[in-house]
């Protein structure tokens, strides 16, 4: 009974070991919201902006979150790490003007603080479909049909983030979704979490992506929408990737298989869309799992399936780019890299999301080389245990046979020797 009680304390203790990897380096983070404004929550400001520094050994990560005057964004500017001055000059009332020359003025960087890399995200778009025929393809209806809805997020009404957000998470939170086509979406029913890290480690959310201090996940969540006369609504994500690079630049999403579904059963894949896939170290990334759940409790037994339509350029929503807080780094973002996707969520036969009335994703957008899934102690332990004890007991086994054999002849008595002695 005391061996079956350490077999399975041994197992716990592996089974732990595996969500626990912190072996990467450890950055030092700092969040200040509304800067340049007098006071944190700023009317002139609103729906806030968040401003995060996470310093390196060698280098400074600068993240910049918000919503301000467009869609919702995040802008990443990796620079050097000077002795003086590393802090961004960063002025919200400026990005919430309307002066361009006063937009263009509203991120500086002091002397001495040198760019090395910059990428963002924007989410410019919803689309709304009604999946009459159970195709979940967004792309088999026509985009000017009656069964259509599109929501522009630049004229969406978001709450105070600061409300809502801590030192390493941001939360942005709808309050309503404009009058432009109606008010479906309100109070909290579309939220986008913005969640950074000082270290590497495995997220223990499902789907359990592998993060590092150079990453942040994007948990993007629908819930309790009017979604209208569509019984069957099924949602597209329309989301732009941006580098520094020239606009010839090429980007790219690589899809990789892996055999082991540890850490996500069920599903063998994770995708990289990459700002440089010649040049992955020193690019940015946005990464996922092809997987969101229709409920808040995630599990496999309410997973479906994400899918892309693929990379486009982006010309005919560079008006969403021009109105976001990218516009305000980048002198121009019509000579930047970028390219739109639209992420798609559900499955033949899964009830879409007037099922549940509730679709939860989560991507990643980082520096460098986006992590991988490796096997983790517990697979190894568990292989190791059951390729080793057979082979243990064979060994052991056959041992014993051999001395067993040498033990009997030695203890054998020649029982014709000892009869003729006797007469």
């Amino acid at each position: 009974m005391q061996s079956r009680n350490m077999l399975v304390k041994c197992f716990i203790a592996i089974y732990c070991f595996s969500f626990v990897n912190s072996d990467g380096p450890v950055r030092s983070m700092t969040t200040f919201f509304n800067p340049g404004c007098e006071t944190q929550k700023c009317p002139e400001c609103s729906p806030g902006l968040a401003y995060i520094v996470s310093k390196g050994d060698n280098d400074i990560l600068h993240y910049i979150i918000s919503a301000i005057g467009g869609p919702p964004s995040a802008l990443v500017i990796q620079t050097n790490k000077p002795k003086g001055k590393y802090q961004l000059q960063i002025d919200c009332r400026k990005i919430a003007s309307k002066n361009e020359t006063e937009r263009r003025e509203a991120i500086i960087k002091p002397d001495g603080v040198k760019e090395i890399y910059s990428f963002g995200v924007v989410f410019t778009r919803l689309f709304q479909y009604n999946d009459t025929a159970d195709k979940a393809d967004i792309n088999y209806y026509n985009v000017n049909s009656t069964a259509w809805r599109v929501y522009d997020f630049d004229v969406f009404e978001w709450q105070d983030l600061s409300m809502w957000s801590s030192n390493d998470f941001i939360v942005m939170k709808v309050k309503n979704s404009g009058e432009v086509i109606d008010r479906a979406l309100y109070n909290g029913s579309l939220v986008l979490q913005f969640h950074l890290f000082d270290h590497s480690d495995r997220s223990t959310e499902l789907p359990h992506l592998q993060y590092d201090a150079e990453s942040t996940q994007i948990d993007f969540t629908l819930q309790d929408i009017d979604t209208g006369n569509s019984s069957s609504a099924r949602w597209g994500l329309e989301t732009v990737l941006l580098g520094q690079d020239s606009a010839v630049t090429p980007m790219s999403i690589v899809t990789k298989k892996s055999v082991d579904d540890e850490y996500t059963p069920g599903v063998f894949q994770v995708s990289n869309w990459l700002t440089r896939p010649r040049n992955e170290d020193n690019g940015g990334y946005l990464q996922w799992k092809p997987v969101c759940y229709l409920k808040s409790a995630r599990a496999r037994s309410v997973a479906t399936k994400v899918e892309t339509t693929g990379l486009s350029s982006t010309e005919y929503i560079d008006s969403f780019l021009n109105s976001s807080i990218l516009y305000s780094y980048f002198s121009d973002i019509q000579i930047i890299s970028r390219y739109a996707t639209n992420f798609t969520f559900g499955l033949e036969k899964d009830g879409g999301f007037t099922k549940t009335n509730y679709t939860s994703w989560t991507a990643q957008l980082g520096y460098g080389a986006p992590p991988m899934d490796k096997v983790s102690s517990l697979v190894v332990g568990v292989i190791s245990a059951g390729l080793g004890i057979p082979v243990v007991i064979i060994m052991f086994g056959g041992l014993f046979v051999v001395i067993k054999k040498k033990t009997s002849k030695g203890e054998y008595t020649d029982l014709d020797s000892d009869q003729s002695t006797i007469q």
